[in-house]
């Protein structure tokens, strides 16, 4: 019968020390086993990652924050064109309306990268 492939790597004193720590943190048998484990899920997120092309919860994070000034914008604009119900709105102040929407988006992003340069 053919036995496994062995592999001998030298560890420095605390690498080994916290991988007995895992082993005991963890209830495995070998520190043999600790390390063979902890390698096998370092390499499966190591493949994940070169086959990842999904964003990054930063990523995801600074879109939800463009998204956020930019409802905080377009819910004071709404504000400002509601908070007298008898007033006539005119059609020219429809367009303006219109105009200053098309722009929230560009704004927000600004402000988003703003804030993430740490400026805001």
């Amino acid at each position: 019968m053919a036995r496994n492939p062995r592999i001998q790597v030298p560890f420095s004193d605390a690498l080994y020390q916290r991988i007995e720590n895992y082993k005991i943190a963890n209830g495995v048998a070998t520190i043999t086993d600790a390390a063979r484990e902890l390698i096998e899920f370092a390499l499966v997120i190591k493949e994940r990652t070169l086959n990842d092309d999904s964003r990054t919860t930063r990523e995801l994070l600074e879109e939800l924050l463009a998204k956020e000034y930019q409802n905080e914008t377009t819910i004071n604009q709404i504000y400002l064109h509601t908070v007298d119900l008898n007033k006539k709105i005119e059609y020219s102040q429809i367009v303006f309306t219109k105009e200053k929407l098309k722009s929230f988006k560009q704004k927000a992003m600004e402000k988003r990268d703003r804030f993430l340069n740490r400026e805001e």
